[in-house]
């Protein structure tokens, strides 16, 4: 519940300070999902948030109720949902909580609760294993004719789940993957930020695989990899024109910026 109530504050107050804001349909459908609730419980009678009241809600009868609402949550720590004790604002992203509050969250996780931004080195819960990086000039990848391919290689034996695991002291599935990067510069940095990722355990993790279905094993942590040198991205493989960029966006959610890139000199690239 509270993240839903995170969320239908994000929701209030965009629409209160973009009255003429057009929403995409992507955002639109989540949003509508978080308004339909609050109005079901707010006015029973309204049972369906269509576009028209999505569009002008906050011109509504609901408006004067959303504000009040929007007014309470300002005035509360978003990870204890009370009022604030010694109110401290994170710097980047502005969000405020109780300093206690967020202390302790970020001794678990230098994360703002609430959009994600990192403050500090994030430290994942990827098993034993180990990545091996080699290059090779005999061929190259779709889409990057001009350069050889990069690959790199995880290998993780089976195991016993640990504390920071779904069910500690439980055995899991090991599995080895291999990914493929262009040898170009962009290609470099990327392999080099997949390593400063990989030695602070963020690649994979143990739980559901959402390929196999299947519990208990190591699996992808939302890093996204090239597992085959062609077919497009239908295959998980190349051409694919913006898959670096989406790798150097994924990488940076966790924390892994070009700034870490001394972490990984180029000399991990054999």
């Amino acid at each position: 519940m509270a993240s839903r109530l995170i969320q239908l504050t994000f929701v209030l107050l965009f629409l209160r300070r973009r009255p003429d804001y057009k929403f995409t349909d992507t955002y639109r459908k989540k949003a509508r999902s978080l308004l339909q609730l609050y109005i079901i419980m707010e006015e029973p009678e309204a049972m369906e948030v269509d576009d028209n009241t999505f569009n002008g809600i906050q011109h509504s009868q609901s408006a004067p109720q959303l504000q009040r609402v929007l007014s309470e949550e300002e005035k509360r720590c978003s990870i204890c949902l009370d009022d604030f004790i010694d109110k401290k604002i994170l710097d980047k992203c502005t969000h405020p909580f109780c300093k206690g509050c967020i202390e302790l969250h970020f001794t678990y996780k230098p994360t703002c609760p609430v959009c994600g931004t990192v403050y500090g080195k994030v430290i994942g819960t990827q098993p034993e294993g180990t990545m091996t990086i080699s290059s090779s000039k005999r061929r190259s990848l779709p889409g990057h004719e001009a350069h050889g391919y990069i690959s790199v290689s995880y290998d993780f034996p089976d195991g016993t789940q640990t504390d920071v695991h779904p069910k500690p002291g439980k055995p899991y599935y090991g599995t080895s993957r291999t990914g493929y990067l262009p040898d170009s510069p962009k290609g470099r940095i990327v392999t080099r930020l997949l390593k400063v990722a990989y030695d602070r355990r963020l690649v994979f993790t143990v739980g559901r695989s959402r390929t196999t279905g299947q519990d208990d094993c190591v699996t992808w942590n939302d890093v996204h990899h090239k597992t085959t040198l062609s077919g497009g991205p239908q295959n998980f493989g190349y051409p694919d024109p913006t898959y670096l960029d989406r790798v150097l966006e994924e990488l940076a959610a966790k924390g892994v910026t070009e700034a870490d890139l001394h972490e990984a000199p180029e000399s991990v690239i054999k």
